[in-house]
């Protein structure tokens, strides 16, 4: 069977991307070890950092994009009516992570005292 230049391109590009593959999985392993792990407390804190973001700050931010400012000219177009509430996942998120909220702090000591009967889920 004759091999043209093409298809031993081919399977040379596909060894090296192969090999490159393989190096870098240990690198990826690791980054996804790194999202999945931590301890027990920092799974806590994550938790009630998202429960704060998703039932405090987002919905204020839902409620400030429906003011009746946003009319005529300034209306939202399709695009932005789509996308606009994961803007707004992302942003409450960003807020949560970056300031000092007091009460994630609570919830984080309240949860991590009860740390043995609490079971978190993702």
């Amino acid at each position: 069977m004759m091999t043209s230049s093409i298809q031993s391109g081919l399977v040379t590009t596909g060894a090296d991307t192969t090999s490159v593959m393989m190096e870098r999985a240990p690198a990826f392993a690791s980054a996804i070890a790194r999202v999945g792990g931590g301890s027990r407390e920092q799974q806590i804190n994550e938790a009630a950092q998202q429960l704060v973001a998703t039932s405090l700050v987002q919905p204020i931010l839902d409620s400030m994009m429906k003011s009746r400012f946003r009319e005529g000219p300034f209306a939202p177009g399709p695009v932005e009516e789509r996308f606009m509430p994961l803007l707004n996942r992302h942003l409450s998120d960003r807020i949560v992570s970056s300031a000092n909220f007091g009460l994630v702090e609570s919830l984080t000591n309240q949860l991590t005292s009860r740390a043995g009967t609490v079971e978190l889920t993702a």
